[in-house]
């Protein structure tokens, strides 16, 4: 199916400052630190330059994608609510440091439940659409040469979850195929778990069942009482630097006393409940419809139980207002920048600690295990079964996905994408910073591996004719964009020819599944392969670079990308 608009270059760059989701800040030089929560940054005039053209004789062939929903409102009723029950509690007692002061932090509260409520709890913001809309143009862009093929298909798949069928929609916007349908496929992009987001579960017995029931059965196990994981994520926690922020934050609207009150007895512990107390019923957002909007009643489990917990949840509103700019307005104005002033340096601290569930649970985790990833392997699997099947005459030109976080992060690990590289010690008893996840020592971040909108896009070129090195048909290349930025596939990924990001598809198996390959991976070399040469050892490695490599490949990646970004911009 041909696209029915396609913009040119000059167009999309022309526009290109209006998918940036805020603002830079005035130095462009400190980072606000939104962890997963990042808006999506769009690419640069000179990003795009930097494409590399296709090697003499080779013309497209097929293009594919996986990508993270756009930016959202929060995901349910939950930060917003813990925090009203705090502010109650510190109302009645006194806790806040004036009266002032706890008015507008409620008024805060009341006005970003109202904006959810609004717009729907977990849905597109404004941004997320904008951010789709644009990658959407810049895919039909770059790709007009194979969509001016009239006898072409484009699929288009999506998890099932509304925001990523929303993305999907706002993608296809962009690309000027508005009318096309999104494919549910739960079981290649909902993949962490056995409940589909229609309620459904994976079925017994298949393949996708029994990847989420392992997946869920590590992940109980190494986040329950003994396990390694929640060993290490309550020793990040606890570490002096986690106690010391939050005191630091909350001081700014809590009284000492207050604070120190914070998780020591049941008055001063609160649940996403009716009334804030363990054990009473789910509550509900006020002015919602439940029916139409379920993510507005909360899970009564949630709760607040430290001052590191309410500080991580106040964090969790300030980042996800970064994402809500187009809702913040009045009559429902709010502003959390406010409580990071003064504490901006904080806020990296805070997207450590929200970085380390993610990498622990979805990304490079746990040296010597791969379960964390290795659970992508079908995406990976079908990212390949697209290129065989177009390569063999398919119809089909173009595969887009639409997922999450949860998608993108193992995906980014089974790929050894920049940053996802350098897994963590296996300690079962961390005793140290060096037996745990650490931003000095680690290059993962959440802000570069899955902001908001991130995708993984692999473009396949192919030339007629017959290989001489082979006897047989010329094997197609691919080069992949991550976030819409050019990079080098994993070090053990050999390129066609020095300085080339074009890869064999033959190569690409054999360095990302370790399947064989016979011929050479250079173009025009017809000198026999040894094809027992082995892919990666990815079940003993959890990724093979050091943490050098990884830190060189995310600033390779990023750089003149991490413009930094602030909330607290102009609104037009």
């Amino acid at each position: 199916m041909k696209p029915g608009s396609l913009l040119t270059y000059a167009a999309v760059l022309a526009a290109a400052s209006t998918f940036l989701a805020v603002p830079a800040h005035a130095d462009d030089t400190d980072a606000d630190f939104y962890s997963s929560k990042q808006p999506y940054i769009a690419p640069t005039d000179a990003d795009i330059a930097a494409y590399q053209p296709a090697p003499a004789g080779y013309s497209p062939l097929a293009t594919e994608t996986v990508a993270r929903h756009g930016s959202r409102g929060l995901s349910g009723y939950k930060y917003d609510l813990l925090l009203h029950r705090l502010a109650e509690t510190a109302q009645a007692e006194g806790g806040f440091l004036t009266p002032e002061i706890g008015a507008e932090f409620i008024a805060n509260l009341d006005a970003i439940t109202a904006a959810n409520v609004e717009n729907g709890y977990g849905m597109l913001t404004g941004q997320g659409e904008t951010q789709h809309q644009g990658i959407g143009e810049r895919a039909a862009a770059r790709n007009a040469a194979l969509f001016a093929d009239a006898g072409s298909r484009i699929v288009a798949e999506t998890s099932g979850e509304p925001r990523a069928t929303e993305s999907g929609e706002n993608f296809l916007v962009g690309l000027g195929d508005a009318g096309l349908p999104l494919e549910p496929r739960p079981d290649l992009l909902y993949f962490h778990k056995v409940e589909n987001p229609d309620g459904t579960e994976k079925a017994l017995g298949t393949p996708e069942r029994e990847r989420a029931d392992a997946y869920q059965a590590y992940i109980e196990a190494q986040t329950d009482d003994g396990g390694t994981i929640a060993a290490a994520t309550e020793f990040i926690e606890e570490r002096p630097e986690s106690v010391r922020v939050s005191e630091e934050l909350l001081s700014g609207v809590f009284t000492s006393d207050f604070i120190a009150a914070m998780g020591a007895d049941a008055a001063h512990t609160w649940y996403a409940t009716v009334d804030g107390a363990k054990g009473s019923a789910p509550a509900c957002a006020p002015g919602a419809d439940p029916a139409a909007d379920p993510d507005a009643c909360s899970d009564p489990k949630k709760s607040i139980k430290s001052a590191v917990d309410a500080a991580m949840t106040l964090y969790n509103l300030y980042i996800i207002a970064a994402d809500m700019q187009e809702e913040n307005v009045a009559p429902h104005e709010f502003d959390f920048a406010r409580y990071f002033e003064g504490h901006e340096a904080d806020a990296e601290w805070f997207a450590y600690l929200l970085d380390s569930e993610d990498f622990y649970e979805k990304g490079p985790s746990l040296a010597g295990h791969t379960e964390t990833y290795a659970v992508a392997q079908a995406l990976l699997e079908d990212f390949f079964a697209v290129i065989d099947a177009r390569a063999a005459g398919g119809d089909v030109a173009a595969t887009f996905r639409f997922a999450h976080a949860e998608t993108i992060v193992p995906f980014a690990a089974l790929l050894k994408l920049p940053g996802s590289t350098v897994p963590a010690p296996d300690v079962a008893a961390p005793a140290s910073v060096a037996d745990v996840f650490d931003y000095a020592s680690n290059p993962w971040r959440g802000s570069q591996v899955t902001p908001m909108a991130a995708n993984v896009q692999w473009d396949v070129v192919s030339r007629p004719g017959i290989d001489p090195g082979t006897g047989a048909a010329y094997t197609p290349l691919v080069r992949m964009l991550y976030n819409e930025r050019e990079i080098a596939f994993a070090d053990a990924c050999r390129p066609v020819a020095a300085g080339s990001h074009w890869v064999k598809v033959t190569e690409l198996k054999r360095c990302l599944t370790g399947a064989a390959m016979a011929e050479s991976p250079l173009i025009g070399d017809t000198t026999p392969v040894d094809d027992t040469v082995p892919g990666p050892e990815l079940a003993a490695t959890g990724g093979g670079a050091d943490a050098a490599t990884g830190v060189l490949g995310a600033a390779l990646l990023l750089a003149g990308v991490l413009i930094t970004v602030r909330r607290r911009s102009v609104r037009a």
